[in-house]
């Protein structure tokens, strides 16, 4: 019996002795260190995204208490509908020419389209001015009044206003009127980037042009650069008149430019609406 016991013992004695025994150290690199670092940062940054995400309410909109007046809200009650003050007077400056539609107004940019869904139905707008009244006594047929404004003076708040005409155009147009420094003619709307003979045709009758507001290009005192940013000249015509005017020293006419080989007559045509020797 006592050896069984003693061949037991010695058994277990490895066991036991494993369990007393102080636990190998781990050693890790500096590379392991710092992706363990990187992973527990990264891990906290997701669980403070996700946080944030859930805290994130969606934007709500209130649907006005009466009927009203786009032209008319003043900035508060605006901002009773849930817009921002920073979205209200941006709101403001497209109002500032009124519109007459829930077309000009679905055009604002910065009116959420949530909200403009809420108050479409509730809009309401000066009667549109017409001839009407002068039938009886004219017998001429009633004709609605249109807005006309003058292409060379006019701001894309204004443009956006009429018929046919977005952000997009608005912008493309008023772009390519700072590079030619006026429109003398509206077939030159046709040369805008992107511009539809669909949205030219629309456009024209609601637009006149003052060929006083054209910005000349002073052709004795011009830079290389200011002429070669006309979009009716090339680099090398530019050059040419640049030259031409050095040896000469100094233009006595403006078509003393056709004298060039590169200046053709159909370029100095397009191009003399802006010409001017002062």
């Amino acid at each position: 019996m006592l050896f069984f016991l003693l061949g037991v013992f010695i058994i277990f004695i490895p066991k036991i002795l494993a369990v007393f025994e102080t636990p190998p150290e781990v050693i890790l690199t500096i590379e392991e260190i710092q992706e363990l670092k990187e992973a527990s940062i990264q891990k906290t940054n997701t669980d403070h995204f996700k946080k944030g995400l859930s805290k994130k309410k969606k934007k709500t909109y209130t649907i006005p208490p009466q009927r009203f007046d786009p032209n008319l809200y003043s900035l508060q009650e605006w901002i009773a509908l849930g817009l921002s003050e920073k979205q209200v007077r941006v709101i403001l400056k497209f109002l500032k020419n009124g519109i007459n539609s829930n077309e000009a107004l679905e055009k604002i940019y910065v009116l959420p389209k949530e909200l403009y869904a809420l108050i479409k139905d509730s809009t309401i707008y000066p009667a549109v001015i017409n001839t009407a009244d002068q039938e009886l006594s004219t017998g001429i047929d009633p004709v609605v009044v249109q807005r006309i404004l003058e292409l060379n003076s006019i701001d894309s708040l204004a443009l956006i206003s009429l018929k046919g005409i977005g952000p997009f155009y608005a912008s493309q147009i008023l772009k390519y009127r700072r590079k030619l420094g006026g429109y003398y003619i509206k077939e030159q709307l046709l040369e805008v980037w992107k511009m539809k003979i669909e949205t030219y045709e629309q456009l024209i009758s609601q637009l006149v042009i003052d060929d006083q507001n054209i910005r000349k290009i002073p052709l004795n005192i011009i830079s290389f650069e200011g002429l070669y940013a006309h979009p009716y000249l090339s680099y090398a015509q530019s050059n040419s008149i640049v030259k031409m005017r050095l040896q000469r020293g100094g233009f006595t006419s403006i078509d003393d430019i056709l004298k060039s080989k590169l200046i053709d007559r159909k370029t100095y045509e397009r191009l003399r609406p802006y010409l001017s020797l002062k």
